[in-house]
């Protein structure tokens, strides 16, 4: 039987349904649309949560070995969370003008090194660097914030990505869902999702200040705890 019509296809077809949503997304930009853009990306974002966790539960990887899950989900990754959402936030004004087109730049290839350390993160349990959490710009784009904050912003977190300080895997990765506090990226964002998707920025902007702040104690507050040994090297995905 082909491999693309055994049932188990269906979920690389999610991923790949991500990466068609995140051209459609660079479409719409081109033609001005940028709200429905952004609610491409936030679906892309929704399919990145569900992925790789409906893959393991289906054992997709026994079931299709013909085809590499994990590279299809890095391609999608990296288009979807990183490539469109750049081209919305330059397309936009989200960076101060002269600096749009470096920090994006910056951004994507910073992303493409990130995700091709991948395999040495789930060997070693911690990540050189932090995550590549470009998409959380997206908070900023909705609470339009001065763009100097957003530029200060991006290039803060493309130096920590660069920076050799250890990050364990937590939930600012989005696929390793856990019970409890370091799962909190994961679930906040999801009950987020449908008032962001509906209200995009008229939604109430406590709602990103909260994510947002998260964001920042993920980026500063657990490498921290991974040295003190509060938080422990590891993968431990439960889901």
């Amino acid at each position: 039987m082909p491999f693309f019509s055994r049932p188990a296809f269906c979920i690389h077809l999610l991923t790949l349904s991500g990466l068609a949503l995140a051209f459609i997304a660079i479409v719409l930009c081109a033609q001005g649309n940028f709200d429905a853009a952004a609610r491409a990306l936030l679906v892309v974002l929704v399919i990145d949560h569900l992925d790789g966790t409906l893959a393991r539960h289906f054992r997709v990887r026994e079931k299709i070995p013909e085809v590499s899950g994990e590279t299809i989900d890095l391609v999608t990754d990296i288009a979807g969370l990183t490539f469109a959402p750049m081209f919305l936030f330059y397309s936009t004004g989200v960076f101060l003008p002269g600096w749009a087109l470096p920090v994006c730049l910056l951004a994507v290839m910073t992303c493409s090194l990130k995700y091709a350390m991948k395999q040495n993160t789930l060997q070693d349990g911690y990540t050189l660097g932090a995550p590549p959490v470009y998409y959380s710009v997206f908070l900023l784009y909705f609470l339009h914030v001065p763009q100097i904050w957003a530029t200060m912003y991006a290039l803060a977190l493309t130096a920590l990505c660069l920076l050799p300080i250890r990050y364990p895997i937590t939930s600012i990765v989005t696929t390793h869902w856990k019970p409890g506090w370091q799962s909190i990226t994961n679930y906040l964002s999801f009950l987020a999702m449908p008032v962001a998707f509906i209200c995009l920025d008229k939604a109430p902007a406590f709602v990103y200040w909260i994510l947002f702040v998260n964001v920042l104690a993920q980026l500063l507050v657990m490498p921290l705890l991974l040295a003190l040994g509060v938080v422990q090297p590891g993968l431990r995905r439960v889901y």
